[in-house]
């Protein structure tokens, strides 16, 4: 039963996310080319196989750019430093 390397999303009545990929499964009667896809239910030992390599590098792309984007955002704007001259005033 190898991976194809297709994954989907889907959500239970719970509410919980479920990861579902898709896989080749090998007919009863049929030559040794003939399998049908089936989509199922993903498993820890999914991970490991190399068809979901390009997912847990999305994964981490997205994790680098929301730490990103978390960091800029808590980043207060510095205060503008005193210099001992009286601030610009813009003419009207």
């Amino acid at each position: 039963m190898a991976l194809t390397g297709r994954f989907w999303f889907r959500k239970t009545w719970t509410g919980k996310v479920v990861l579902m990929v898709e896989e080749k499964r090998p007919r009863w009667f049929g030559g040794k080319a003939a399998f049908r896809l089936r989509w199922r239910d993903a498993s820890l030992m999914d991970f490991a196989e190399s068809a979901l390599k390009p997912l847990l590098a999305l994964e981490h792309l997205h994790r680098a750019a929301a730490l990103e984007a978390t960091f800029a955002a808590s980043r207060a704007p510095s205060a503008p430093k005193f210099d001992g001259r009286p601030p610009a005033v813009a003419a009207a």
